[in-house]
């Protein structure tokens, strides 16, 4: 073995190979193989390009980015010299069909695993020895021909790059001899045949094919031995590993040697996954053209408007027994636990329309709990045979899908047969019935839907209240026959038109920009409209506007109902105009029962008057009159005037007889007045009035005679109380304090004897009264009178002595509708 290793002498070249297989080589092959590891593959180039001593072999290692195209690079400059490219076992199998498949490659470049470094110096060795061996033998050529005066090696060069071409070539070809025995096989045909080319030269063609198939092919062999024109490829089964079929494409061609001998070329490729992709297109064809069938029943059936909903469940019922190739057909719906059968296509007794038995006991048990539909075609090989509907009715075959409408289970669609089905159910029919059932749920959800729209249509046009609906643009949809009652326009008078001709003038148009505004941004208006009819009239609509909205939040119409409340607007007004004669009664009333008070303050001032014009005229009479003895008398007498007026305007305010003019008050003042107007009273009964208002009241919005009257009213009530009351023990408390927020709570509080139970339930009802000479309405008036100023009047309850009636008025800043709460 040493004595071979010296007639070596070779020159090995590394490139990026790690140190620690630079140092493995070196020990191994030195000193019979010179090992130059080479910085960088341009440094190998320049070794070649300058004419250096070849390389008898390159070693490309693990570091190298791109060892292909390096080996490509180098048999540019030598095609002889061999090249083993480093590479991990993972990626040793790939390099392999990178090399095949790349042009100017031959067999000297060799891909070699990490696993095998032990084995490479030995490989080295072969590839130096083939190497130099190759070399002597050209060399040995070149200086026969040149002695035979011939061109070097033209012939050997083509055939040797045909060879080359065949070898690695993608496709398997071989040629066959009369007798179909192979002559020449190439490495992708050994690949495709799963044999080696030492076993299979010689040996006839027909052995590498299956039995089924070796008939076929010698017919196709000796077809195209026949003549000499190219034949149309055929298609045969071999067999594969774990019993897998592949398909390959046999391509014969005549063949004719130089010395006579005819044969065959045989073009072999792998067509598996081609035949593959074609059974998949013609099963995505039938598919297609199974949903062409479907769909096309499925239009005729749901576009023949004579049939009804009924009619056409049915249809499709036995549109799926054909389609499914099964008997029996249910379309069922589940309540709970019962399954109802609500339509059927069988004569199976159990099938029966309107028989209805336990979930559990069908196999649609298990279709309700998922979207997708179950189906198996033989129950009695399957987990299913243990089911109760398989032990109770024998079913082999089934394929059910779960109805949804309106989000939620409405039932099961499902086929079924006693007989196994011996074909597979296909991702087709599966489709189909969930398209099935997705029509059946629409369906029973446009019905469902059409009927709740005929109820809501029946109520809106039997409606009292008038419904218009329009567009966003505000343009008329539809209008009910109340609408028509009310306005007098027909409904071809209004479709398609703006509500403008509604208006009546009595509201400006801040009033309809403030009111759009409100239900363009999604609100709800709740008022009052006074509106135009056709004839011209004007009445009063109670009227409500709400935004109708999509799915995604968006206004799509709006709708409106109202009904007239002209009759209720006049009956409001002559109410109103009846409770404010009641109220100037009362105030007269109440002028009536002051008159001695009253008369008591105007004489005051007149009796002043006549004292200090007295003077004045003795002072003149006197004839010693000096204009300041006489102005200071008539300066009493005017003021006294003056108050004797004031006197007087107070009576004509309090005893006016007018609409409730509301306006911006303070409680102070309005209390400090009546406070005035009852002082006579008060001295003439000796009652001790006494004020207890807090500063800073919130100021309210009130008709201040009204208040006066509910204050004046309240007070004569207390001194009534009184009567019985020991004079010392006289007593009325005016209280005014802030409530709540912005409210104002007065109360008028006496030390009499109170109010028994009995006579506080029925204070408040019209014409009740405990005065022999009363009236009974003053507390009725003073109740309506806070009323119609949004607050509230009650008798205090639970107190030690005496009566105390409170009212609490809304704030100026408050809603005069806003709901006060109930105060004890």
């Amino acid at each position: 073995m040493a004595t071979a290793h010296s007639e070596l002498g070779g020159i090995l070249h590394l490139v990026g190979v790690a140190p620690a297989i630079n140092t493995l080589l070196r020990s191994a092959l030195e000193p019979e193989v010179t090992v130059e590891a080479m910085g960088s593959q341009d440094r190998l180039y320049h070794h070649f390009q300058e004419g250096h001593q070849p390389a008898d072999t390159v070693l490309l290692g693990m570091d190298i980015e791109d060892p292909v195209r390096i080996a490509q690079r180098i048999h540019t400059y030598d095609h002889h010299v061999p090249i083993l490219i480093l590479t991990a076992p993972s990626r040793c199998d790939q390099l392999k069909r990178t090399l095949m498949f790349s042009p100017f490659l031959g067999n000297e470049v060799v891909p070699w695993s990490t696993a095998e470094v032990d084995e490479l110096p030995s490989a080295i060795r072969d590839a130096v020895n083939r190497r130099r061996q190759r070399m002597r033998y050209l060399n040995t050529i070149s200086r026969a021909q040149i002695r035979l005066e011939k061109l070097p090696l033209l012939q050997p060069e083509a055939t040797y790059y045909l060879d080359q071409l065949l070898d690695h070539a993608p496709i398997g070809v071989l040629t066959v001899d009369l007798n179909c025995a192979i002559l020449t096989i190439n490495r992708q045909a050994q690949t495709i045949l799963s044999v080696s080319e030492r076993s299979a030269l010689g040996r006839p063609l027909e052995e590498q094919f299956p039995l089924r198939e070796q008939g076929r092919l010698a017919a196709l062999l000796q077809h195209g031995l026949k003549g000499m024109e190219r034949h149309k490829p055929e298609i045969f089964e071999v067999d594969a590993p774990a019993g897998a079929v592949r398909f390959l494409e046999v391509t014969p061609a005549p063949l004719a040697y130089r010395t006579g001998q005819r044969g065959a070329m045989l073009i072999l490729q792998d067509v598996t996954d081609r035949v593959a992709a074609e059974c998949e297109r013609q099963r995505a064809e039938d598919d297609l053209r199974y949903h062409a069938t479907v769909l096309r029943s499925f239009h005729e059936i749901s576009s023949d408007r004579e049939l009804s909903l009924e009619e056409k469940l049915h249809r499709l019922l036995k549109l799926g027994c054909e389609q499914f190739g099964l008997p029996n057909a249910i379309l069922s719906r589940i309540d709970g636990q019962c399954f109802q059968i609500l339509d059927s296509v069988s004569d199976h007794p159990a099938y029966v329309v309107g028989t209805s038995k336990d979930l559990d006991q069908t196999y649609c048990s298990a279709t309700v709990f998922t979207n997708e539909p179950v189906a198996f075609e033989h129950a009695g090989i399957t987990e299913w045979r243990h089911h109760p509907s398989y032990l109770e009715h024998r079913m082999e075959a089934y394929i059910g899908v779960r109805i949804v409408v309106d989000g939620g289970l409405y039932g099961t669609l499902c086929f079924s047969s006693p007989a196994p089905r011996y074909s597979s159910f296909s991702s087709a029919d599966l489709e189909v019935l969930k398209l099935m059932s997705q029509w059946v749920g629409n369906e029973l959800q446009r019905e469902r839907a059409e009927a709740h729209m005929r109820k809501l249509s029946g109520a809106l046009e039997q409606a009292a209240d008038s419904v218009m609906i329009t567009d966003r643009d505000r343009r008329i949809e539809y209008v009910n026959p109340a609408f028509e009652r009310l306005t007098g326009y027909a409904k071809a008078d209004v479709i398609g038109h703006k509500t403008y001709f509604l208006r009546s003038g009595m509201h400006d148009e801040v009033f309809y920009q403030d009111l759009w505004q409100v239900v363009g941004n999604g609100g709800v208006y709740r008022g009052v409209l006074v509106n135009r009819k056709k004839d011209g009239s004007i009445f009063h609509e109670q009227k409500t506007i709400s935004p109708l909205k999509d799915m995604q939040g968006r206004i799509t119409h709006f709708i409106s109902t109202g009904h007239d409340i002209s009759d209720r607007v006049k009956a409001e007004a002559l109410d109103r105009q009846h409770k404010a004669e009641l109220a100037h009664v009362g105030r007269l009333s109440v002028l009536g029962e002051m008159t001695s008070g009253l008369a008591h303050e105007l004489n005051q001032p007149l009796c002043a008057i006549t004292t200090y014009a007295q003077t004045c005229l003795r002072i003149i009479q006197s004839g010693n009159c000096k204009p300041d003895d006489v102005r200071y008398g008539l300066e009493q007498v005017v003021k006294q005037a003056e108050l004797g007026g004031a006197i007087f305007r107070r009576l004509r305010n309090f005893a006016r007889k007018g609409d409730l003019r509301q306006q911006r008050i303070d409680l102070r003042e309005v209390i400090l007045e009546v406070a005035s107007f009852v002082r006579a009273d008060v001295q003439q009964n000796q009652v001790q009035l006494h004020l207890d208002i807090r500063r800073q009241l919130p100021a309210v919005m009130a008709d201040p005679i009204q208040i006066e009257q509910v204050l004046l009213n309240l007070v004569r009530n207390s001194m009534d109380a009184l009567s019985d009351t020991d004079e010392g023990r006289r007593q009325i408390t005016i209280k005014a304090v802030r409530h709540e927020r912005h409210s104002v709570k007065v109360c008028i509080s006496d030390s009499g004897c109170g109010c028994p139970q009995e006579v506080a339930d029925r204070l408040f009802e019209p014409f009740f009264t405990t005065k022999a000479t009363g009236l009974g309405i003053g507390l009725g008036i003073s109740q309506s009178i806070i009323d119609a100023h949004g607050g509230r009047l009650w008798l205090e309850e639970g107190a030690v002595q005496g009566a105390t009636f409170c009212f609490v008025l809304p704030g100026s800043g408050e809603s005069r509708h806003e709901k006060h709460p109930t105060i004890r």
